[in-house]
């Protein structure tokens, strides 16, 4: 298997509703806001709406189950979905809260994403799986996606 660049985007988080500890973990969800993708072969924005049901358990380590639509430059409608782990680290959230944006590798923050659309001009991206990897930023979220190929 090789990886190939597929796509960056980014994306503002407009809101964090606190669920609370429950018996598989702390349950937090966070609304995705407006953002930005862009790649060789598709470029667009991420529509306002989407969500990330995380849960985090032991030693900060969280459980990503993420969805969000992307319209593509030529009006196409994609749904994404990704799941990963996260890990919390008190001293990146402090630079964060400071303003400044984390660097990729800082923390675990790794996704395996899937693709579906009923636009013919992408069709390719239904049967894509791609890898990634992602960063806080002051403003929301950063990922740089990899195909599998």
């Amino acid at each position: 298997m090789l990886l190939e660049p597929l796509l960056t985007f980014r994306n503002a988080i407009t809101d964090v509703q606190e669920i609370g500890d429950g018996p598989f973990g702390t349950r937090r969800t966070y609304i995705v806001g407006a953002g930005t993708f862009e790649g060789e072969r598709l470029r667009g924005e991420i529509l306002p709406g989407g969500g990330d049901w995380m849960t985090i358990g032991k030693h900060g380590l969280a459980n990503l189950d993420v969805r969000k639509t992307l319209r593509t430059h030529d009006g196409a409608l994609i749904h994404l979905s990704y799941q990963g782990l996260y890990r919390f680290d008190e001293a990146l959230s402090a630079k964060v809260e400071r303003g400044e944006d984390a660097e990729f590798g800082e923390t675990l923050f790794q996704v395996l994403a899937r693709f579906e659309t009923g636009d013919e001009r992408y069709d390719w991206l239904n049967s894509t799986l791609a890898v990634g990897e992602g960063r806080e930023t002051t403003e929301g979220v950063e990922y740089h996606l990899f195909a599998i190929t």
